[in-house]
């Protein structure tokens, strides 16, 4: 049987990402655009908005990341997804 730690919604991942953001700890993401992409770094800034869903934050100063594009993010997966 597969079991996979996952998180329950938007809320809690924010508050993960946070965490990563602060400690400066190496983010490894799976996001979902258009099909299933890997993108590996720091996260550099938070941009947070009153939709958390809305929220877009940078990976290696790079590449902007919304928080409802994130399938899973160093071993936690969105509960509702399936594919992975």
């Amino acid at each position: 049987m597969d079991q996979r730690q996952t998180f329950k919604d938007s809320d809690q991942l924010f508050s993960y990402i946070t965490d990563i953001f602060q400690r400066q700890q190496h983010a490894s993401l799976l996001i979902d655009r258009n099909g299933l992409e890997r993108v590996e770094g720091k996260i550099t800034s938070i941009d947070p908005h009153t939709d958390v869903d809305k929220t877009i934050f940078l990976v290696n100063d790079t590449i902007p990341i919304s928080i409802n594009e994130i399938v899973g993010i160093n071993g936690l997966f969105r509960s509702d997804y399936s594919e992975c």
